[in-house]
């Protein structure tokens, strides 16, 4: 038999084990509550067998942020979770990590670009769509563009810089009352400069004019372009 005192001492270890055991346990569940409370999980409860939590009650929705939160706490070794929730089951070792993240997405893929026309019908078609959304019109009884009719003709230029050899196209001036084919034309003659400046051969665009009564609204006072065949 174990001498008296040997059994005394053991006790008295076995009873100093268990209350420091008791006192992390008390002491790591007190962080856990606070942990959780940072941020904002609740709904669930969290005990401790030595430094091992483990997590029951936690909504699916809250059981992810509830594990990352208990093994973020200094002194916890693994974190598990029962129940009906979403993270895996089984014990989670803490590293002092940050959990791992998905790589990110790809980029998405550019959206194709419409290629650009090659012939008469498919400049033409293009030169409409430019004009319509921003026509190229000028101050009142003056050959000065508007500030949208010059950035109508920028963009008339971009397009017509290369234009095939084989076309050409047609610049028609307006006036917006009378018959002052002089303005008309200056007008026409102010966009073909402009084109030339940004790059559209000197031979490919060409003036022309052209009465037109429509009141005195600004659609009368713009040019057309038309693409032709040489």
């Amino acid at each position: 038999m174990l001498p008296t005192a040997l059994l005394v001492t053991l006790a008295l270890t076995a009873i100093t084990v268990w209350s420091a055991s008791d006192d992390i346990e008390a002491e790591l569940t007190a962080r856990a509550k606070n942990a959780l409370a940072d941020v904002g999980v609740s709904g669930g409860q969290v005990s401790f067998s030595g430094r091992d939590a483990n997590l029951t009650g936690f909504p699916p929705n809250k059981a992810a942020q509830a594990m990352d939160a208990i093994q973020r706490i200094d002194g916890v070794r693994t974190v598990e979770i029962s129940g009906d929730t979403a993270p895996p089951a089984g014990p989670v070792t803490t590293s002092g990590e940050p959990p791992s993240r998905p790589p990110p997405s790809p980029p998405p893929s550019p959206t194709p670009t419409s290629a650009k026309p090659v012939d008469k019908a498919g400049f033409q078609a293009e030169i409409d769509r430019l004009l319509a959304a921003t026509p190229i019109t000028f101050e009142p009884d003056t050959t000065e563009l508007t500030a949208d009719g010059e950035r109508g003709a920028l963009e008339i230029a971009k397009l017509l810089t290369d234009a095939p050899r084989e076309l050409r196209f047609r610049i028609t001036g307006s006036v917006a009352t009378g018959s002052d084919r002089k303005l008309a034309l200056n007008r026409a003659l102010t966009v073909e400069r402009l084109l030339e400046r940004n790059g559209v051969k000197r031979d490919q665009a060409y003036s022309t004019q052209r009465r037109n009564s429509e009141g005195a609204s600004g659609e009368g006072r713009r040019v057309d372009i038309t693409a032709e065949q040489r």
